[in-house]
């Protein structure tokens, strides 16, 4: 990474994270403060924000300020986050920890962290909607929505995530066989890749981005995808 690709990563991860703690204010009178420390506790367990800085610099790259879609660069943070709380659930891959600290389920219990991650992930689509309305472009809102939830829905994220909890984990990999390079390619893609897809085309949609720029940036984002 050069220091300047650096640099920019850094410096939209702290604002990134400032956005964050504005959006997630923990309010200890709430009578469901439990859900906001819950949310918080898993969105502020570190990470590098590459998907919300994506979200950046889809708009910059089309010609929008980044400042004006942090509400959307921290709703793909929120639908990352969502996805890791649920992974970590017994029933998925069942880890105690994330990060090095103990994961949401182990800290607040299952139906806690469930709760936590459904709040992220529909919290996350109220700020896309906000944000596309704030720049008054409904064409823009459609296909942001469009395209996030296609990233993370059963063609995206959650297919991939399937696909591994129908291989046992990985332990299918042990038998080899003419379809492991397919279904490799095909869970790698969809749990990681298409979500990093969808977070740089979101901030190019917002900034109105031209057919053109979306499919350059489409074959951009399959290579860091897989990366």
């Amino acid at each position: 990474m050069t220091p300047k690709l650096k640099n920019y990563l850094e410096s939209w991860s702290r604002k990134v994270d400032r956005a964050l703690d504005r959006y997630l204010p923990d309010n200890k009178s709430a009578l469901n403060h439990t859900i906001h420390k819950a949310m918080r506790y898993s969105i502020f367990a570190g990470g590098k924000r590459l998907r919300p800085v994506l979200v950046v610099a889809g708009a910059e790259i089309c010609g929008t300020s980044g400042e004006k879609v942090l509400p959307t660069a921290c709703a793909l943070e929120m639908i990352h986050t969502y996805s890791l709380v649920h992974d970590d659930l017994p029933a998925m891959d069942d880890d105690d920890l994330r990060r090095g600290r103990p994961t949401s389920h182990k800290v607040y219990g299952e139906g806690i962290a469930i709760l936590a991650g459904d709040s992220l992930l529909t919290y996350a689509f109220e700020l896309i909607a906000k944000n596309a309305k704030m720049m008054r472009s409904e064409r823009s809102l459609a296909d942001t929505i469009q395209v996030v939830a296609k990233g993370a829905g059963a063609d995206g994220m959650v297919g991939g995530q399937v696909v591994d909890l129908e291989m046992d984990g990985g332990k299918w990999l042990k038998k080899p066989s003419k379809k492991q390079k397919e279904i490799l390619s095909y869970i790698h893609h969809s749990k990681t890749a298409a979500l990093i897809e969808a977070s740089l085309l979101a901030g190019a949609h917002l900034a109105g981005a031209k057919k053109t720029q979306i499919e350059h940036l489409k074959k951009y984002s399959a290579r860091i995808g897989l990366a």
